[in-house]
């Protein structure tokens, strides 16, 4: 049965994964070249900011993160519907990696479901993805120049790691706020221990983004971020 809490996560998830795949739409239009590719890519990542309204595990891993996983396959490049892989979405998905949007649902499958008594630690994952990844790819397009390995430079890993350990901070800052505010949470970290890790793990995935071939980095950087979080017992 649903909680209120589950009812209210899951109409902020969808309306607000609503609202960004239109803003991208609009952009695309508009003819922003593939700036709207990257608003979903790092705009949704915005949702671990509603994992703490969840109060069952498998609401917020089954009917807020499992049901896309389906979708964007059928409006992936591999899907066995054409008018599917030429819609908007379909567009999207066929100029990044193909299956890169599928990889990012499954991420936040498993990490809303392994991690759902660890959300803080899942939500740095998640940001890791959508805001270091997002923004690295940003940088490094446009102004990468020195070139380190398989066409990645050094300005777009630099790029990943400071917009990863940024994110940390404003994560670990979220949660901290709705531990004080004793509406989420048992515990909140030390401000030392939360710049040092938020360093950390700019650093770790700015290395994974830079070996990890692209669109299998939408899952493997989130889960490794996470997991390492975990296996240092934070």
């Amino acid at each position: 049965m649903l909680t209120a809490g589950d009812v209210a996560g899951l109409l902020a998830v969808y309306a607000y994964v609503s609202f960004i795949v239109l803003l991208a739409a609009i952009l695309k239009a508009k003819g922003a070249g593939d700036f709207h590719r990257k608003i979903i890519h790092i705009a949704i990542g915005n949702i671990v900011f509603f994992w703490w309204i969840f109060d069952t595990r498998w609401v917020m891993a089954f009917l807020a993160a499992a049901p896309f996983i389906p979708l964007l396959v059928l409006v992936s490049p591999y899907s066995p519907v054409r008018r599917l892989r030429t819609s908007f979405l379909g567009q999207t998905t066929g100029e990044s990696h193909g299956l890169g949007l599928v990889f990012y649902a499954i991420s936040w499958t498993i990490l809303a479901y392994v991690f759902f008594e660890e959300r803080m630690l899942a939500s740095i994952g998640i940001g890791a993805m959508s805001y270091g990844d997002g923004f690295g790819g940003i940088i490094g397009r446009k102004y990468g120049k020195r070139k380190i390995w398989r066409g990645k430079s050094l300005e777009g890993t630099l790029g990943v790691f400071v917009a990863t350990a940024v994110s940390c901070l404003v994560v670990f800052q979220f949660y901290a706020l709705l531990f004080e505010a004793g509406v989420f949470g048992s515990h909140s970290l030390e401000l030392g221990m939360v710049v040092a890790a938020s360093l950390l793990v700019g650093g770790f995935v700015a290395v994974v983004e830079l070996l990890t071939p692209g669109g299998v980095d939408n899952l493997v950087i989130p889960v490794s971020a996470s997991a390492l979080l975990i296996l240092l017992g934070m």
